[in-house]
């Protein structure tokens, strides 16, 4: 079979449907939670050990994309990875034991996160990258909202077993997709490739990434908490996060049609003072229009400012794995948010949350800001010295 162009559209839509499904197991995880506890009868605790399984295995499978992404030929890497979440949620359908659905939720973790990374990668390798990459965080949310809303049903009807039938019959679907993959992507450094991701620009961008997860996994894990000091009920709470998340598709779509044309750091720093004044909208008392905006304005920047951070991350880096890994830094950076704002919340008191949010929006920001003005002075420095004669 004659492989398409890394760079047609048929490619574009595979590669956004690869993120859709490797992220559609973390973006569920409310639904597996909620499965495990009134079908299988986990305990709260026991939950909480299920959800870091998935946190660990996709961590790490995002930090050992490196190593594969670009050496390993893309239809083969996808079948790997969707054969594994399509396997590792049919086991888990047949055995219902603690341990065993831990294993294999971490494993199929494991298996989402290199097709997500797959995805990330085939995306980054087009012009505008940000546009790509704006588009499938659009098609995330919709997945999203679209796997909540169906998720009552799909627990009366199959319990557990209704939710891991959605998560392997998406993963087996789209094994249909991966011979149409082209064999690889542009051409990039093979050597070096350590030495290149420590470049100051590279690593700066990473840990920016990273410290913008510091931020959401800070603000997801409490804002309904937050809603319901206020006095506003469970139901409320939740029709005014399920809105916010909405505008999330919102966010992606203006990167989509946007693209470079406003340069890459611009809309970060646009996104930076959108998520500021969410934070702040929710500093003291407020009421439930404050907490709408609030989330309203929160995942719109979300997703738009998502988009440039890959974007800029992709423009920095010449190994062409940088745009993989950024998973493993969302997901340990989200965790580390989450934990630090555990150790300063107190009943009904949430302002940590909020100035967390501010300090790690600000600092990341900041890091992606000096990383292009140390990439741009370095191409600078390049083409005067290719000039020279």
């Amino acid at each position: 079979m004659k492989h398409r162009s890394h760079n047609s559209a048929v490619v574009l839509v595979i590669g956004a449907v690869l993120t859709v499904v490797g992220a559609s197991i973390y973006n569920v995880l409310p639904l597996l939670a909620t499965g495990a506890v009134d079908i299988l009868g986990f305990s709260d605790a026991q939950v909480g050990v299920m959800s870091v399984a998935i946190t660990v295995g996709s961590g790490i499978s995002a930090l050992l994309s490196g190593l594969w992404v670009r050496s390993v030929p893309w239809p083969r890497s996808a079948l790997i990875g969707l054969g594994g979440v399509l396997v590792t949620n049919a086991l888990a359908m047949l055995v219902h034991g603690y341990w065993t659905i831990v294993f294999m939720q971490g494993a199929a973790g494991f298996f989402a996160t290199a097709v997500i990374c797959l995805g990330l990668t085939i995306l980054s390798d087009r012009e505008e990258s940000a546009r790509g990459f704006g588009v499938s965080n659009a098609m995330q949310v919709v997945y999203q909202i679209c796997a909540i809303l169906a998720g009552p049903a799909l627990l009366r009807m199959g319990g557990l077993n209704g939710v891991l039938v959605m998560l392997a019959g998406l993963s087996g679907l789209t094994m249909f997709l991966a011979p149409l993959l082209p064999a690889h992507g542009r051409t990039v450094e093979t050597q070096g490739v350590s030495k290149g991701l420590l470049k100051p620009a590279t690593l700066l961008s990473l840990l920016g990434f990273g410290i913008y997860f510091v931020n959401a996994g800070a603000y997801w894990t409490y804002v309904e908490l937050m809603g319901q000091a206020q006095g506003m009920t469970p139901d409320v709470v939740a029709n005014c996060v399920a809105a916010g998340v909405s505008a999330g598709i919102l966010g992606g779509a203006l990167a989509w049609a946007l693209g470079d044309r406003r340069g890459r750091v611009w809309p970060l720093c646009i996104s930076c003072a959108m998520t500021v004044a969410a934070a702040l909208l929710l500093n003291g008392t407020f009421g439930v229009t404050a907490f709408l905006l609030a989330g309203l304005l929160y995942f719109f920047a979300w997703n738009y400012s998502v988009a440039y951070q890959l974007a800029i991350v992709n423009a920095v880096d010449t190994t062409g794995r940088g745009v993989a890994m950024t998973q493993a830094f969302a997901f340990f950076g989200s965790a580390g948010g989450a934990g630090a704002a555990a150790i300063f919340v107190r009943p009904g008191n949430y302002h940590a949350v909020i100035w967390l949010v501010v300090l790690a929006v600000c600092v990341s920001t900041a890091l992606f800001a000096l990383s292009f003005v140390l990439h741009s002075a370095a191409d600078s420095r390049r083409g005067l010295a290719e000039a020279l004669p």
